[in-house]
Formats: C-alpha cells, structure tokens, sequence
C-alpha cells in the first residue's frame, strides 16, 4: 500500500531579486521547526505566508518528491519555538 504523506511548510521569506540563474530564495518554516531554504523560478515563486505541502518518506521530508519544482534546496537549523509560534499563529 502506498500511503502518500505530506508536511506543510509556511513560506516565511522570499528575496526581493533573484541570483544569478534567476531564481527567488524562499524559506519555509514547518510546524515542528524544521526549515529550508530553497530556489524557485519566476513560474513558482511564492508569496510570504503561502503554504506548501511536500512529500514525506520514511519518516523524513522528500524534497525531490513533490510537484514543487525548485532548485539549491539547504537545511536549515530548527527554528526555535518564538519564531515557529509567531509563524504559525498568522
């Protein structure tokens, strides 16, 4: 059976111009604190407080799974839980 779970994540920031390859740097934010930073092009960027639903396997978030295309995807460190609140609670 393939149960196909997914984690929401809130997008907490999105550069104002984009890098050399034309790309917007975005953070998301999950309810737990996990964190990324990732690249979307002008087709899939995203506005601040969007939220965005990426697939979950074994027990960890697959960022090469979604239909979310992006690029340059990093791990943030957790945030701590001021910030997750102030996120959460919009």
């Amino acid at each position: 059976m393939d149960i196909k779970l997914q984690k929401a994540f809130k997008v907490v920031a999105v550069s104002a111009n984009t890098n050399s390859f034309g790309l917007y740097g975005t953070v998301l934010i999950a309810q737990d604190g996990e964190a990324y930073e990732i690249a979307l092009n002008d087709i899939n960027k995203k506005k601040v407080a969007d939220i965005i639903y990426l697939p979950v396997k074994n027990g960890k978030t697959d960022l090469m799974g979604g239909q979310l295309f992006f690029e340059i995807p990093r791990k943030l460190p957790p945030a701590p839980q001021n910030v997750i609140e102030r996120v959460w609670s919009k």
